[in-house]
């Protein structure tokens, strides 16, 4: 099973946080290109992400998005990797600094 190998892949981390799962509950698999856009369930594309922030990342509304970015403390650089795979999803980009000031 390619979740297996990608949890060994990425040493039992999060992709976006780099923070160890702790539980299987933890564990998402987020697929980069979704299945709706032609996305498969191929090694490539897919990455392991803990639960907050798969949410996260498919999040559409300011008052979602802004609790997630309030309870996960991002660094720039993460958040840098959530734009990447909304931008795949074909979502909005999160401008921490707007949401912040809304």
């Amino acid at each position: 099973d390619n979740r297996i190998s990608l949890f060994s892949a990425q040493w039992g981390k999060c992709a976006v946080t780099g923070q160890a799962f702790e539980c299987v509950e933890d564990i998402h698999c987020h697929h980069k290109l979704p299945w709706g856009k032609g996305g498969t369930d191929k090694f490539k594309n897919l990455i392991l992400v803990l639960k907050p922030i798969h949410k996260l990342i498919h999040a559409t509304t300011i008052e979602t998005i802004n609790g997630y970015l309030k309870a996960l403390n991002l660094k720039e650089s993460q958040l840098a990797k959530v734009n990447e795979l909304r931008k795949a999803a074909e979502l909005e980009p999160i401008d921490s600094y707007n949401l912040k000031h809304i």
